[in-house]
């Protein structure tokens, strides 16, 4: 079995949307009402990419799932938080594909200075709830039936003025992360 975990780029759109779309068309799970076209999905690859971090986890070059970095719920004046959604493909769940996207996003937030991240989920979803308590997550409060969960984050630099973009961390730094996170795929 071959594992990469890695940065997202606009040619994995198609199998990234082909995820995302049915998390749109259950209601309430994505953040959207109705599910973007190719070229807005590009558009929002493109920008979320080189903004806050988009990353993804495929096996055996087939692409199984990913999460975001997005400041949706966050004071635009925290340049230290941000919130992540997670999507993965039913055809490899419970196989270390969200741990792995988890474990690298959260090392590229340390690296790049982060200090909190939070998510916010659809309820009921004992499974989502348990994933992120895994995680390190603590509920924060329950709003309209989406519960808001938080994560402290140790940043490397805690007398940054802001966070480091991920495509400005150390190769070095970035590579080891990928390694350790593809490790945890089953």
């Amino acid at each position: 079995m071959r594992v990469a975990v890695r940065r997202v780029n606009e040619w994995d759109a198609p199998s990234m949307l082909k995820i995302y779309k049915p998390y749109v068309e259950q209601g309430g799970v994505a953040p959207e009402e109705t599910a973007p076209t190719l070229p807005e999905y590009v558009q929002r690859i493109d920008r979320w990419t080189y903004g806050r971090g988009w990353i993804m986890t495929e096996i055996d070059s087939a692409t199984a799932g990913f999460c975001l970095l997005t400041e949706r719920g966050v004071d635009p004046a925290d340049k230290f938080t941000a919130d992540i959604q997670l999507y993965v493909s039913p055809a490899y769940l419970r196989r270390g594909v969200g741990t792995s996207l988890y474990a690298l996003m959260l090392d590229m937030m340390r690296i790049a200075n982060y200090r909190k991240v939070t998510a916010h989920i659809r309820l009921p979803n004992n499974a989502a709830v348990k994933f992120h308590e895994k995680m390190g997550f603590a509920p924060l409060g329950e709003t309209d039936g989406v519960l808001l969960m938080a994560r402290a984050i140790e940043p490397d630099d805690p007398a940054a003025e802001r966070f480091t973009k991920p495509y400005l961390i150390e190769a070095a730094d970035y590579e080891a992360a990928r390694e350790r996170a593809a490790s945890l795929v089953r």
